[in-house]
């Protein structure tokens, strides 16, 4: 059974073949999931996630259904396995987004059918495959690619990594506080493709096809990292430093002023509207994947 907790879950034929399923899905949109029933459990706020996997699924023939935790008797006295267990008697797929990854462990081992994670505190892999989807449909080609991240190192960061790493020969270069790095550094995918950095190297930036970004204050965070981030803001300096190719990127939300300054999130270098929209292309790709 397919299922999709981690990229890592993944080998790179199956991200490949994600890729060029959004891809075909784009142009054309089938009936792979006419018939079925695929329930969202959403214990975080989501706008980008939850909207793009309601309309994909709806472009895809499906039926998405909405599921409240605290309006099931997990909240009175049945227990966790008892309730992932039943709802597989009733789902063919499960998009589960929350705050705890162990949840959602928890849930893949007595759901018997495929699940996603649409963002954990440790991973966010549709985020990441979406990304990668735009990166090749902007460039042509992900051959090459050069990824500078400025800032906190989060479950996005983790999941555009292990999806480089998939897809070998793009680089990145993740510039951020040493302290931050320290704490974390064991628990991070290895490459000779990965780079760390603690202080702002314009040669990097210059020679970047994409500066990324995403919030400095991260899911279950008890300290506020601005103030040690600041330096890594995406800001008028930073992208004069980059060339005349570079494009700016951000998951979103964004704190305007915080990791990102509004001239560069609106300006001619970002695509975080496109970037946005695939999202839907990507969680196609992902659905069709998993062959429910």
């Amino acid at each position: 059974m397919k299922t999709l907790l981690n990229i890592t879950n993944l080998s790179s034929d199956d991200l490949l073949s994600i890729l060029n399923y959004a891809q075909e899905l784009n142009s054309k949109f089938d009936s792979c999931l006419h018939g079925k029933n695929i329930g969202l459990i959403f214990e975080k706020n989501s706008t980008r996630t939850r909207l793009s996997f309601k309309v994909g699924i709806n472009q895809l023939d499906g039926k998405y259904i909405d599921i409240r935790l605290e309006e099931l008797n997990l909240q009175r006295i049945e227990s966790y396995e008892d309730t992932f267990e039943i709802m597989s008697c009733y789902l063919d797929c499960l998009i589960f987004r929350t705050t705890d990854h162990s949840r959602l462990e928890l849930a893949s081992k007595y759901f018997k059918k495929p699940i996603i994670n649409a963002l954990s505190d440790l991973s966010h892999p549709c985020q990441a495959i979406s990304d990668i989807y735009t990166l090749n449909e902007h460039f042509g080609s992900l051959n090459g690619i050069n990824i500078v991240w400025m800032g906190d190192i989060n479950n996005v960061l983790v999941s555009l990594i292990e999806t480089s790493i998939l897809i070998g020969n793009i680089n990145i270069d993740i510039f951020t506080d040493v302290n931050i790095y320290n704490k974390l550094k064991n628990t991070l995918p290895l490459s000779s493709s990965i780079n760390f950095h603690f202080e702002v190297d314009n040669t990097i930036l210059k020679s970047s096809h994409c500066i990324m970004t995403d919030v400095f204050n991260s899911m279950n965070d008890l300290d506020d990292k601005e103030q040690i981030l600041n330096k890594f803001q995406v800001n008028k300096e930073i992208m004069s430093m980059t060339n005349s190719e570079t494009i700016f990127m951000h998951c979103l939300p964004a704190k305007i002023g915080s990791e990102v300054t509004q001239d560069v999130i609106k300006g001619n270098k970002s695509i975080v509207i496109k970037q946005a929209k695939n999202r839907m292309v990507a969680q196609r790709g992902i659905l069709k994947w998993l062959d429910i």
